[in-house]
């Protein structure tokens, strides 16, 4: 892996630090979103205990996958701490790209 390319990852993680409440709502949002899925018949992954993690896409994990016959439904979780971080910004730019190329794909982002 290039030297700037693990800078970028290492300055990304340290500005992925949420505060405890942060993750704390981030978490209970993510829960939430995976339940409502389940509860439409989505097969679900979520990035918490109790789940599956998602595949990366891209090289980033969202939050949340939900996936129904030929539907695949993406979504990203941001906090105050979170949001329009570098990381957030490349999240995004990777699952729209993925929802873009797939008509059976859609990406939400989530800020709380």
């Amino acid at each position: 892996m290039e030297k700037a390319l693990i800078v970028d990852l290492l300055k990304e993680e340290v500005e992925m630090a949420r505060s405890r409440k942060s993750q704390s709502k981030h978490d209970a949002e993510v829960r939430a979103i995976a339940r409502k899925l389940k509860k439409q018949g989505f097969d679900v992954k979520a990035d918490i205990p109790g789940y599956m993690q998602p595949d990366t896409i891209r090289g980033f994990r969202p939050d949340v996958v939900g996936i129904k016959g030929r539907q695949r439904k993406i979504y990203e979780v941001e906090t105050e701490d979170s949001v329009d971080t570098a990381r957030d910004k490349n999240q995004q730019k990777a699952f729209k790209q993925v929802a873009a190329q797939s008509k059976n794909t859609t990406f939400k982002r989530i800020v709380i």
